[in-house]
């Protein structure tokens, strides 16, 4: 099994500047910012209480779980929701233009 991840949502920067310093005191995992208001906390081998320290300090600071699976995985099924929509999109604009 590869790396675990769970992605928080912050409703502002601030917020989730004061999550990152909370997950600063703690050990067993590695946080990345993925934009300004994205969060991607990584273990490299799933631990439920590491996990629960993530998820309670993501409440704490008013964010929320956005997702929790293997690494890699959010950003293959947003992904695949993308091209499903694009192929959707692509067939009404076709059967407009029979008309």
């Amino acid at each position: 099994m590869g790396m675990w991840e769970i992605r928080g949502l912050f409703g502002n920067e601030y917020a989730m500047e004061q999550a990152i310093e909370e997950l600063k005191k703690h050990k067993g995992f590695e946080w990345a910012v993925l934009d300004r208001r994205n969060l991607s906390v990584r273990f490299a081998k799933r631990d439920h209480e590491s996990e629960q320290i993530v998820k309670r300090t993501l409440e704490m600071y008013h964010g929320y779980t956005e997702h929790e699976g293997p690494l890699g995985e959010y950003d293959s099924q947003r992904r695949e929701e993308r091209e499903k929509k694009l192929k959707k999109e692509a067939e009404k604009k076709k059967r407009e233009t029979k008309r």
